[in-house]
């Protein structure tokens, strides 16, 4: 693995650290500059599923297979428009978790599906790592919205 790609893995799993952290104010009951942890939790994670989303656009540009691009180019504004109209709609916290859940998963799936893999394997590294972390932040989705049920 070469430095890029480590630097990639480690930005992936830094990244769940606000979901964490946010998620644990919310169980708590705890605010951050006057902002609940599920409403932090819920910004950080429209940011995060759009930036997701924002980088299928990036893949297509460089993508040779026009049919994938095309997919790929209307997946990502799809999928940014839904998570940011959710938030300015005013969607229930619990509404939106199902949503982003939803567009991370679907950002995750149409990656797998129409990325063309290279020879030297580092596709397929990639879309493990992003497997694993959308998997861990689908969970977390989850458990806040399991708290928020429960409450």
């Amino acid at each position: 693995m070469d430095r890029f790609q480590r630097l990639m893995y480690w930005l992936a799993w830094f990244g769940i650290m606000p979901f964490i952290i946010t998620l644990s104010l919310s169980i708590r009951g705890q605010s951050l500059f006057d902002n609940r942890g599920e409403q932090l939790f819920i910004i950080y994670s429209v940011i995060i599923c759009s930036f997701m989303a924002g980088s299928l656009w990036g893949q297509a540009v460089y993508s040779e297979n026009q049919s994938r691009s095309i997919i790929k180019v209307l997946a990502s504004n799809a999928i940014a428009l839904l998570v940011f109209g959710g938030l300015l709609a005013g969607l229930a916290d619990h509404q939106m978790l199902v949503l982003l859940a939803i567009g991370y998963l679907a950002t995750l799936i149409i990656e797998c599906i129409n990325t063309e893999p290279l020879a030297d394997g580092r596709v397929k590294s990639y879309l493990s790592m992003r497997a694993i972390v959308t998997l861990a932040v689908f969970i977390l989705h989850c458990f806040l919205y399991a708290s928020l049920k429960i409450t």
